[in-house]
């Protein structure tokens, strides 16, 4: 089997089995672990499957941390527990060259977030590299532009720089996304940050962007550049999608999740959007690199105390305490998470319906919102490639229309929410039935000037009229 990441996966098996187990965690990240770890403590014997690094993302490069997890302690206590490298789609599990259909009590998605590569023209020919990608073997004098300003983005940088690299720091947010690691990092800093980026084009070595500085007319800058380092990191949606679950942009997490309560339970939703039922399939530490370290273990240990709760081995009045005790840390350290997870359990507003925000700040698209004829060279697909006009085309061809038209409307938007995305996996890999959905509903969405999950379910002749 060949994963080196979660969405680059081509399994190959030489025989099928049958595998029962009480949990599987999908994920090896600080999630997967603690919640398992957690888990062994109630009796359970959960088996943990992952791609990538045991530890994910949080052990790569050299530069400090936000938090003072002892990651190294929480991978030496994974020993105690059945963890081995493989891959799940849903129904199987991938190991060792044997395809196992697995049945288990409960699921934990531990998947956390996933390294995307970001779109802008010209992107298709430019030297990039996610920042998953380039630490495990940092290059050393290169110039290097680094995409991304969460602390993710800049540990990214302060590693680069250590190797001896010229390195400069863009993004297309107006603020620093992580200022508090920036804060306790500045003095290590030497390389330029430069927020209200708009990547217009790379060509020939040569990266060229507009800085919006509130004067009439953009700042326009060329950089030659030996690399493009991709730091964003979005929500890998294809087991939930795989699974049934109905997912929905936020723009928060600049990706699409499934709907679920605040323990992390999936829930299921009807067509309205409303939340009619829990499941036995849960996420924890899905929210990439916005959920500081130290949350992910405390969301990880709420989660393991809620499945212990509801099999009748705890009691449910400490599954609610420790959950009171995380969303109170939540409202003091990450607000904006807070009102998430109550938008997800209760629905906006406390409707019990979600609808998902606008599309706004985008953090792994570069360019600024083409229209529609600029769109040739914008990749949907970065696994295998895809440009937008392929997809457009399709969309086009599904309609039977000569031409798009948008219909914007107000009443009508809980019947355009129903509006089925195109087929997009041009090709046979989980990257293509994964990224490029949340590229492609969020760039389409973006390109026709509607909501990504207008594109995720429905009719689409209910969006589009004749020309």
């Amino acid at each position: 089997m060949s994963c080196p990441s979660a969405i680059h996966c081509k399994p190959e098996t030489t025989r099928e089995e049958e595998l029962e187990v009480d949990v599987v965690v999908v994920g090896g990240g600080l999630g997967g672990l603690i919640a398992a770890s957690e888990l062994k403590k109630y009796g359970y014997n959960p088996k943990v499957v992952y791609t990538g690094n045991l530890g994910g993302h949080h052990i790569l490069g050299d530069a400090p941390r936000y938090s003072d997890i002892d990651i190294d302690g929480v991978i030496a206590k994974a020993k105690n527990l059945d963890v081995s490298q493989g891959f799940f789609d849903g129904v199987y599990l991938y190991q060792g060259g044997v395809r196992y259909r697995a049945r288990y009590r409960h699921l934990i998605l531990a998947t956390g977030g996933t390294d995307v590569p970001i779109t802008f023209p010209g992107g298709l020919k430019a030297p990039q590299k996610t920042a998953e990608e380039v630490l495990p073997a940092t290059p050393t004098g290169l110039k290097i532009v680094v995409w991304g300003t969460t602390e993710w983005g800049l540990r990214t940088a302060l590693a680069l720089r250590n190797r001896g690299n010229e390195v400069v720091v863009l993004d297309n947010s107006a603020y620093l996304r992580d200022v508090k690691y920036y804060e306790k990092v500045k003095s290590k800093i030497d390389f330029p940050i430069i927020p209200s980026v708009i990547v217009k084009r790379y060509e020939k070595g040569v990266l060229t962007y507009d800085i919006i500085t509130g004067k009439k007319e953009p700042e326009s800058r060329k950089e030659r550049v030996d690399l493009i380092v991709s730091a964003v990191r979005i929500v890998n949606p294809y087991v939930p999608l795989k699974l049934g679950y109905k997912i929905y942009y936020t723009f928060e997490l600049g990706s699409l999740i499934p709907r679920r309560n605040n323990y992390g339970e999936l829930l299921i939703v009807d067509d309205g959007g409303r939340a009619v039922g829990g499941s036995n399939v849960y996420a924890t530490g899905h929210l990439y690199g916005a959920l500081r370290e130290s949350h992910i273990a405390e969301q990880a240990k709420v989660l393991a105390t809620y499945i212990a709760a509801k099999d009748g081995v705890e009691s449910m009045d400490k599954a609610k305490d420790a959950l009171d005790k995380l969303l109170v840390t939540f409202t003091v350290e990450a607000n904006w998470l807070y009102n998430l997870g109550n938008r997800l359990e209760r629905g906006t507003d406390g409707t019990g319906r979600y609808v998902e925000p606008n599309v706004i700040d985008v953090p792994h698209w570069a360019s600024f919102w083409p229209q529609i004829e600029e769109a040739g060279d914008i990749v949907l697909c970065p696994c295998d490639g895809t440009l937008a006009e392929r997809v457009l085309k399709e969309i086009e061809q599904m309609n039977k229309l000569k031409k798009l038209k948008v219909k914007i409307t107000h009443e009508e938007t809980d019947v355009l929410r129903q509006l089925r995305l195109p087929k997009l996996s041009f090709g046979e890999s989980v990257c293509a039935e994964s990224v490029c959905l949340t590229y492609a509903s969020i760039i389409l969405g973006a390109l026709l000037a509607q909501k990504p999950s207008y594109f995720l379910y429905g009719k689409p002749q209910m969006l589009y009229g004749s020309s």
